[in-house]
């Protein structure tokens, strides 16, 4: 019997998810960045939880933006 992949079977939903705060107050031991940049990755988004591998493909995401 073939079992079939979806978001929930490969790990997604069982990673542990963080407030913010906790997330901004630990930036530079987890992520290698300073309060700042976390500020201006997830600006607008302060009342979510991230878990740590959402928070870090969200600053890469952020880190790698273009500025006009």
């Amino acid at each position: 019997m073939a079992v079939k992949k979806t978001a929930q079977t490969e790990g997604t939903a069982s990673e542990p998810r963080y407030m913010l705060s906790e997330l901004t107050d630990r930036s530079k031991d987890l992520f290698g960045v300073q309060e700042e940049v976390m500020a201006g990755a997830f600006y607008g988004e302060g009342d979510k939880t991230f878990s740590v591998a959402e928070a870090k493909a969200k600053i890469e995401q952020f880190m790698k933006a273009k500025v006009d």
